[in-house]
């Protein structure tokens, strides 16, 4: 889920209940704020985007090469697979914009927008179905 609301931002309902807690983090919301708003940090559509012409280029090379020497469309699959997921996972982890709101910085310990305990970035996969 988290994954989703960074892809797309989301715009949260402030409770009571949130503005206590904040409150008692010390982040004082004032009176009229009644959402909080996650912005958008698309790291899947953006990464591709910004690797698609390299991960296209890999893809022609190793149907090329497999034509030529017989190598498996599965193992091209997966190859293909785990370069865009490494490419992904980098564009993520080197995300800076939009920056964290100072509070959040603070509470992590880190600017790194998309980076706090690395679960997120680390749990990227792919799978290639026959």
């Amino acid at each position: 889920m988290i994954a989703a609301v960074h892809e797309f931002g989301c715009r949260i309902a402030v409770t009571d209940r949130m503005r206590n807690y904040l409150a008692a983090k010390g982040l004082y919301l004032k009176k009229e704020t009644q959402y909080i708003n996650i912005p958008e940090r698309s790291f899947i559509r953006a990464g591709w985007d910004e690797n698609e012409e390299g991960i296209v280029q890999k893809v022609e090379d190793l149907v090329n090469r497999a034509l030529e020497n017989g190598d498996s469309m599965n193992d091209i699959m997966e190859t293909v697979g785990l370069l865009a997921k490494g490419r992904l996972q980098v564009y993520a982890r080197d995300l800076r914009n939009p920056a964290n709101h100072p509070f959040t910085t603070e509470e992590k310990g880190s600017s790194n927008p998309l980076v706090d305990t690395g679960e997120m970035i680390g749990s990227m996969d792919y799978e290639v179905e026959s």
